[in-house]
């Protein structure tokens, strides 16, 4: 009899094993990782300054001590993004079964039944956004006032949305109304309408104000059935991979991947590496106003003129504090031009009053 022992197949592993699995890959590739680390945030930086014509520069000292506080922040920022999208449809994995090729059976193998299926999927995932989008451009298009229609939209939407994946969840027997699946119902649906908000104002940057309100309507919906078709997407190329990795591994190798995408395609590269260098010179505040120091004399073009504001900036963008400078814009006007302020000139911050 042959006693060798049999190493269990990726889809047998539990998430421990996988665990160790890419801990092990980790340690062998230190170089790779090394280079990666050094690659990407540098790849942002570069982005950032090219895309905004940002005087910073990127071998210095300073900015290439700043690139793990990069790579730490982009990274999170990426992960949560893309959790905030994916947790609602984790929904549809309730009742998957294991085949016997190790594959997770997500939907039904009949060709009709799972294109319904996915139907009912997009439909369900689409509608709380969609019901938020009708009440907004009722809003807008009949002037009503208050916001108490979009009010409405939300706890209508989060009935429904909990009665339909109630019914349309794998699996023969139903829980109750009142269980641990409406929380979890409850919740997948608060978190698909801060994803759908999120497409809807990444949306309204194509908005001008020539637009009508139908073409608008059509590109708000536009933008949520598009978060819809993306997590059912996703769900099924998880279910088409399980064969080949668990969890964990499908996690980890999507996360690199999402990060590097983010880091070196150039509109993301420069906006996260912009929200993570901003945040961390003015404090998480978009717009800030500046105390200057007495003998600051060279930025008195800075200096709010009204009497109230009691020799305080105006409304500035700052940009990075590397190198012991403060590059800033001012905010809300056309200038573009950056100013570079020592930080030893600064004695005071505060964020633009609304």
């Amino acid at each position: 009899m042959n006693n060798e022992k049999v190493e269990p197949s990726s889809n047998e592993r539990t998430w421990p094993e996988e665990s160790r699995i890419i801990r092990k890959w980790i340690e062998d590739h230190p170089v790779l990782l090394t280079a990666l680390a050094f690659f990407l945030p540098s790849s942002g930086l570069y982005h950032f300054v090219a895309d905004g014509n940002i005087p910073l520069e990127i071998a210095s000292s300073d900015a290439i001590a700043a690139l793990p506080m990069l790579l730490t922040r982009v990274s999170f920022l990426v992960i949560m993004l893309c959790a905030l999208f994916v947790l609602p449809a984790l929904m549809m994995f309730e009742g998957a079964v294991r085949e016997p090729d190790g594959r997770l059976r997500v939907l039904p193998k009949y060709l009709p039944v799972r294109r319904k299926k996915l139907l009912q999927w997009y439909v369900t995932l689409a509608l709380p956004g969609l019901m938020i989008v009708a009440a907004v451009i009722a809003d807008t298009a009949f002037g009503i006032r208050g916001s108490w229609l979009v009010s409405v939209a939300i706890c209508v939407s989060m009935v429904v949305f909990t009665w339909i994946t109630r019914r349309i969840r794998r699996g023969a027997p139903k829980a109750p109304i009142f269980s641990e699946f409406m929380g979890f119902a409850l919740a997948a649906c608060a978190v698909q309408m801060m994803a759908a908000l999120v497409a809807m104002q990444l949306s309204l940057r194509y908005v001008d104000d020539s637009m009508n309100t139908g073409w608008v309507a059509l590109l708000l919906a536009g933008a949520v059935i598009a978060v819809a078709v993306l997590q059912v997407t996703i769900v099924v190329v998880i279910q088409d991979t399980s064969q080949h990795a668990g969890f964990v591994r499908q996690g980890f190798i999507a996360a690199l991947l999402l990060v590097a995408v983010a880091f070196t395609y150039p509109q993301t590269g420069a906006a996260l590496t912009g929200i993570a260098l901003r945040d961390s010179a003015s404090g998480g505040h978009r717009c800030v106003t500046l105390q200057l120091a007495a003998d600051a004399a060279d930025f008195g073009m800075l200096i709010n003129s009204k009497p109230t504001a009691n020799g305080r900036t105006v409304g500035l963008n700052l940009l990075s504090n590397l190198g012991g400078l403060y590059l800033a814009r001012i905010d809300g006007g056309k200038d573009k031009t950056v100013y570079r302020i020592p930080t030893d000139k600064v004695v005071g911050m505060a964020p633009c009053k609304k």
